[in-house]
């Protein structure tokens, strides 16, 4: 009689461990940006409101800071379903679909809600079809990273001011390349070594979102910030196809409104402080340059001529006139 009560006993216990591994799944979310950043901020918003809308049946663990690699490492995880998650730049995809880096050509996206019609496009669907053919990763949204701006210890009124200056800017080829068209001597440094290499002249600006100046604290050695526009960036939420594939129709549909709604949580903080720190920094005693952008884009005609060599004639103006 008791080891028919233990072994009823055991089942019930395994029964109940079985259950409970059904009910509850830990999704792994990898990404760059660090613990507090407006990225960071809508991802956990995003995590609370899955794990919530599922009764703990799906909870989201997330890794900011790089702590599982470089992004280029994360990207190889997700295909390989050993993460579930990560984030990266829809014009950052250029080193598996090639075309994508149009959308990171200097002046081709005028903002965000143009970039949003990009990917609405059948040219934008092409490329995150591929992506999901090809590589495995599953889009489920697209958030607004920032506009990237240029600080220097002079202004930046016109493009010949940028001649000849060392600006550092990151190995990316449409950075790069926009760099190089401006005139300028694009520099390569190390991101966690920008601000030393700014306060010795090592180079005499670099580029980066207004949020990224001002957590990096660059404009402590930088006396002016000049409004060259001439990168607008998102973050692609990509999935694992694998892990999609995996959940019930219910569940994908609360992760997609769960990463919308955090979407607006870190489009809201980013266009906030885009505002407010253009003020800030004013207020800190440097100078903020506007400058007219026309010759600036005039001087990207080489870049685009190239572009549409590759890609087809007429792809830079078909993307360029998606903006409302």
């Amino acid at each position: 009689m008791r080891l028919t009560f233990s072994c009823i006993a055991m089942a019930g216990l395994l029964v109940a461990g079985a259950a409970t591994g059904q009910e509850s799944r830990v999704l792994k979310l990898g990404m760059q940006g660090t613990a507090g950043d407006p990225q960071y901020q809508g991802v956990m918003a995003a995590a609370k409101q899955i794990e919530e809308k599922t009764g703990g049946k799906l909870k989201v663990e997330v890794f900011p800071n790089s702590q599982l690699g470089s992004f280029t490492e994360m990207m190889e995880q997700v295909t390989l379903g050993e993460l579930d998650f990560t984030l990266n730049p829809f014009g950052g995809m250029d080193p598996w679909v090639a075309r994508a880096g149009v959308a990171s050509a200097a002046y081709v996206v005028k903002d965000f809600s143009h970039l949003q019609a990009i990917l609405a496009s059948d040219w934008g669907k092409a490329v995150l079809e591929e992506m999901k053919t090809n590589n495995k990763w599953h889009t489920i949204d697209s958030w607004y990273f920032g506009t990237r701006q240029t600080t220097s210890k002079k202004p930046i009124s016109k493009v010949e001011d940028l001649k000849g200056m060392k600006l550092r800017v990151p190995n990316s080829a449409p950075l790069l390349a926009w760099a190089k068209a401006m005139g300028a001597s694009p520099t390569p440094v190390a991101f966690a070594e920008v601000y030393l290499a700014l306060q010795t002249n090592q180079v005499d600006g670099q580029e980066n979102p207004l949020p990224i100046i001002d957590a990096m604290k660059f404009m402590e050695v930088q006396s002016h910030i000049s409004l060259t526009n001439h990168l607008v960036q998102d973050q692609l939420i990509l999935m694992s196809e694998e892990t999609w594939e995996e959940l019930s129709d219910a569940d994908k549909q609360i992760v997609t409104d769960a990463f919308k709604a955090g979407g607006d949580v870190n489009n809201k903080i980013v266009t906030d402080k885009e505002t407010a720190l253009l003020a800030q920094f004013e207020k800190n005693g440097a100078t903020v340059v506007k400058p007219d952008l026309e010759a600036f884009r005039a001087a990207m005609k080489p870049v685009y001529d190239e572009l549409d060599g590759k890609f087809g004639a007429g792809t830079v103006q078909s993307l360029a006139g998606l903006a409302k």
